[in-house]
């Protein structure tokens, strides 16, 4: 299997030299950028499997960045960051990061979140052959699309692994550190769970008719999500 190839954005060169020798040690190829427009020069010059970057970068932000390459593309992104607070997290999953890790950082945590994701897609490329309906939603395993009402609706690989999991559990109630650990392949204490929320917001948006009265993804108070009725 050939080695992951990884872009990094971070203006601070110490961090950037840091991140590109932890993932180096665990065999992963490398690809830095020192700002936001860097690294959307270099994403479209090579051959990327995941992104990692910073949010507060010169020349372009790490939101920013994030949002112009969601338009056109599902490749993982990963913010890497010291911006903690509650809604810059939340923010990052909202603009469509597939996980958000706050600095200081501990390199092994790094390595295992960015591996599920890896892993992630790796298990959405096994899945072929295969289709899953419910009411007027259809998930098409092998072709990797969603089509609701006839509509075929652009998800990201996160995205479709959570409504592929959702859909062949229906009508069972998935609690988040479940979701946590069977989608995103996170030990339950190495993900935030403000992730889930945002990737259910997500799917709503893009799934229901009325995402505030939703027909798909049900929210159970206190106990998590259930796939229809």
């Amino acid at each position: 299997m050939r080695s992951p190839n990884i872009l990094v954005a971070d203006d601070d060169p110490e961090t950037r030299e840091l991140i590109r020798l932890i993932l180096k040690d665990a065999g992963m190829k490398v690809v830095l950028g020192e700002n936001g427009s860097q690294l959307l020069e270099l994403w479209r010059a090579n051959p990327i499997d995941l992104i990692i970057l910073d949010v507060m970068m010169p020349v372009m932000d790490g939101f920013e960045a994030c949002e112009r390459i969601r338009r056109v593309s599902d490749v993982p992104i990963v913010f890497l960051t010291a911006k903690g607070q509650e809604g810059d997290v939340v923010n990052g999953f909202e603009i469509g990061a597939d996980d958000y890790i706050v600095k200081p950082f501990r390199p092994g945590e790094l390595i295992a979140r960015v591996r599920a994701i890896l892993n992630r897609l790796e298990r959405l490329r096994e899945d072929a052959g295969r289709r899953l309906q419910f009411e007027k939603l259809i998930l098409d395993l092998d072709a990797r699309r969603v089509v609701a009402r006839g509509k075929t609706i652009e998800v990201t690989p996160l995205e479709f692994q959570l409504l592929q999991y959702l859909m062949q559990n229906v009508g069972i109630v998935m609690s988040k550190k479940n979701l946590l650990q069977n989608v995103w392949g996170y030990a339950e204490a190495a993900g935030d769970l403000n992730l889930i929320e945002a990737a259910v917001r997500r799917l709503r948006r893009k799934l229901e008719l009325d995402p505030s009265q939703p027909e798909y993804i049900h929210t159970v108070w206190g106990a998590g999500y259930r796939f229809g009725e």
